[in-house]
């Protein structure tokens, strides 16, 4: 089956690098014959070829974060014949010509932006208590939420199985949290902030905690995967590095870790894992405002 994807250009006025796009894409899909037949890095779009049927296609495509559009084409001789094409902004649908091919174009998925929005950190309301009450806040202006788009690619790089126990130990407002629980994972959210209780309980009740990274009250190998991203300011750099072990004392020994830190901490962070024998991948770098960069690193055993 052939498919045109058009890949997101830009979320919150950041642009999204094409390969961090087909980073993600391919983490989807290529458990299905994918073949990449062309691709225009310029235009944020590519060709590919998959061994699935677009109802399926549509499914496995619901989650994804940084993907627009997905076609899928079919192609005929061409015989001079009149084209009506459908303009649909970056794409048409119905019958284009290829040289001396036509090809009917299907749009088998096409992201929901209205979800997307209410689901934006900046939209989605999250409580946290001051002086004993608690009021609504909203993580984009706090700058302790990620974008939905980013938080869907780290999830999308480790395919999570459904019954996954997931941890993010610097849950902030719970951005991270947030897919996990849309996705129906089992979630469980710890920070040390306590005045962050009421949103994050609201999202995971029953599995939060007001609890220091670097003695989490949880089992031994009780957790599947933890998705991250601890603070990035200087001032609470050492203790981000000695919650590692924690983290690894309560993964179990098949888990992943997703961390996304700031460029300035990757050596440290990368080398405290390696101490634990543990194998480390940079799968991408998320850009940020201002020209931070965030590299996401997944992090498994080594074999």
């Amino acid at each position: 089956m052939h498919y045109h994807i058009y890949f997101r250009i830009s979320r919150g006025g950041i642009g999204i690098p094409y390969e961090l796009a087909k980073t993600e894409f391919q983490a989807v899909f290529n458990d299905f014959g994918m073949v990449i037949t062309s691709e225009s890095w310029a235009r944020r779009h590519m060709h590919v070829d998959l061994d699935l049927e677009p109802v399926d296609v549509k499914t496995r495509a619901a989650d994804l974060g940084y993907t627009e559009a997905i076609l899928h084409l079919h192609s005929e001789p061409y015989r001079d014949e009149a084209l009506s094409p459908i303009e649909r902004g970056r794409w048409h649908v119905g019958w284009v010509r290829r040289r001396e091919r036509k090809v009917y174009q299907t749009e088998v998925y096409v992201q929901d932006s209205g979800a997307l929005l209410k689901y934006a950190p900046d939209k989605r309301g999250f409580q946290i208590e001051q002086g004993g009450e608690k009021r609504l806040a909203f993580g984009h202006h706090a700058h302790r939420a990620m974008s939905v788009l980013d938080v869907r690619f780290l999830f999308n790089i480790v395919m999570p199985s459904p019954v996954d126990v997931v941890l993010d130990p610097f849950a902030g407002y719970g951005g991270i949290v947030f897919e996990g629980r849309r996705r129906g994972l089992s979630v469980m959210a710890s920070d040390i902030d306590h005045t962050l209780t009421p949103g994050l309980s609201a999202l995971t009740p029953g599995s939060c905690y007001v609890a220091d990274a670097r003695l989490l009250p949880l089992a031994e190998n009780s957790i599947d995967l933890i998705v991250t991203e601890p603070p990035f300011r200087t001032v609470h750099r050492p203790a981000v590095l000695k919650s590692i072990r924690e983290l690894r004392r309560v993964l179990k020994p098949s888990g992943q870790m997703v961390f996304v830190v700031s460029s300035d901490m990757r050596e440290e962070i990368c080398a405290s894992f390696a101490k634990l024998n543990l194998k480390i991948d940079i799968v991408g770098v998320i850009p940020r405002g201002g020209g931070l960069k965030c590299p996401v690193l997944k992090i498994r055993p080594i074999d």
